[in-house]
């Protein structure tokens, strides 16, 4: 290279160097709350329920979808606890009960804006036509150590005068009590009750025998079985808690019910 060329171009560099420009300013944050034109984090339900929508299975997911400002999300369902934060947009709900259920589900913004008022959505389960035999809840979770409360549960019946039912207990539970349910005072009086227990199987006999009426018609408890989760439980394991072994619904001309569904409960083992 030339002493000249090497002096022209010494010559561009400093005036490049020297030359004044103004500074670009940064682009506007779409998180920052201060930004104008900044949205705060909504969610959408996409996919599930509609509101007040009655379905007829025990399983339901949901979908959603967040607006420009969300970037995960939170939920809760029934009386359970909020969700962690995720990214995730659905989930899925077995073992539904029969009845009401409350979904809700709120956004949160990378800078830490969340959702105000949570988005809520309210649905109904009628999975089972009766008369049948149902153990509610369907599904608990719990762990070594804590104490359930299974419903045996008449569902939709129509002029149930007596009730037989035997109940095998899983062996991860411990049998703690057996209360009543509310079919005794549907009947309107007292009833003939006959119980025995033996290891891990409980059996009952009940027949109304006085009261207003002698035959009730709709939903009701046959009892309440109070147990506990024993510290051998299996953590982690999915367990047929109650199961139905016999059951029968008589009507008042002593004739035996065709019974459509026995279902069991369950239990998962959390640590």
């Amino acid at each position: 290279m030339s002493v000249f060329r090497l002096i022209i171009l010494l010559a561009l560099a400093l005036i490049l160097g020297c030359s004044t420009h103004e500074e670009l300013p940064p682009p506007d944050n779409p998180f920052d709350p201060g930004n104008p034109d900044y949205v705060s984090p909504i969610v959408e339900i996409i996919n599930g329920p509609s509101e007040s929508e009655i379905v007829e299975v025990t399983t339901v997911t949901f979908e959603w979808q967040g607006n420009e400002s969300a970037t995960e999300y939170s939920y809760h369902f029934d009386g359970s606890g909020w969700s962690e934060w995720s990214v995730g947009t659905s989930v899925a709900f077995d073992y539904l009960d029969e009845g009401d259920h409350t979904f809700n589900l709120q956004a949160r913004s990378v800078n830490g804006d969340a959702q105000e008022t949570p988005t809520t959505l309210n649905f109904g389960v009628n999975a089972v036509t009766g008369p049948s035999a149902l153990v509610y809840p369907y599904k608990c979770v719990g762990n070594p150590g804590d104490t359930l409360i299974y419903q045996i549960v008449a569902e939709e019946v129509t002029d149930l005068f007596a009730v037989e039912c035997h109940i095998e207990i899983d062996a991860n539970l411990e049998l703690i009590d057996i209360i009543d349910g509310n079919l005794h005072s549907e009947w309107g009086g007292d009833a003939l009750v006959i119980q025995e227990i033996t290891g891990q199987t409980f059996s009952l006999s009940m027949v109304s025998v006085e009261g207003t009426t002698t035959a009730y018609s709709g939903t009701a408890t046959i009892l309440s079985i109070i147990t506990r989760i024993k510290p051998t439980a299996d953590i982690g394991s999915e367990i047929e808690a109650m199961l139905f072994s016999n059951i029968r619904f008589v009507n008042p001309q002593l004739e035996a019910m065709d019974i459509q569904i026995t279902r069991s409960g369950w239990i998962a083992v959390d640590d």
